[in-house]
């Protein structure tokens, strides 16, 4: 007669629950790191957000040679997180009057204004004597140093066989 020992098998079967729950519990942990519950990751962008004060300074020149006028001014400027995860919204007030909103893409403490392609520049007048504008191209770029917040643009445009350019520098420290 042959004897089967019948006990081996179910030997091994608490081990393979243990094995079993130890996975769960694996998968369970691996899945809340990824979602982000409880990750604590800072946002680098909170470093940048809150209200700089400063001053503005734009100079239009003729050909790239002739100053053709300048302004300056004082600016605030109020920075908050916008939804995506690299841009920041900055809302400016110029003189305590004129107000706009800019989106700006962040690359570390380095920025672009993304949603401000054109300006009007304007140069002599017609025949009523009102100004005349010319639509410029525009850029802007910037970028956070410790409590400052350094901005510049350019804009361009042709008039009447003159190249008019518009340069801008901002200036801001934190408050």
């Amino acid at each position: 007669m042959t004897q089967t020992n019948m006990t081996t098998p179910y030997a091994f079967r608490p081990l393979r629950n243990l094995f079993l729950a130890l996975c769960f519990i694996g998968f369970c942990t691996t899945a809340c790191k990824k979602s982000g519950s409880g990750s604590g990751e800072i946002d680098p962008r909170d470093q940048y957000v809150g209200t700089y004060d400063g001053g503005y300074t734009t100079q239009t020149l003729l050909n790239n040679a002739l100053p053709y006028s300048d302004e300056a001014g004082k600016v605030t400027i109020a920075v908050s997180k916008s939804q995506a995860v690299d841009e920041l919204y900055l809302d400016f007030t110029f003189n305590s009057t004129t107000k706009e909103r800019r989106t700006a893409q962040l690359t570390e403490n380095k920025f672009t204004i993304t949603d401000k392609q054109s300006e009007t520049i304007y140069f002599g007048t017609d025949s009523k004597g009102s100004p005349v504008g010319y639509d410029a191209a525009y850029t802007a770029n910037g970028q956070f140093t410790e409590n400052n917040l350094l901005i510049t643009t350019k804009s361009e445009a042709r008039a009447v066989s003159q190249l008019l350019t518009k340069n801008g520098s901002i200036t801001c420290t934190k408050k």
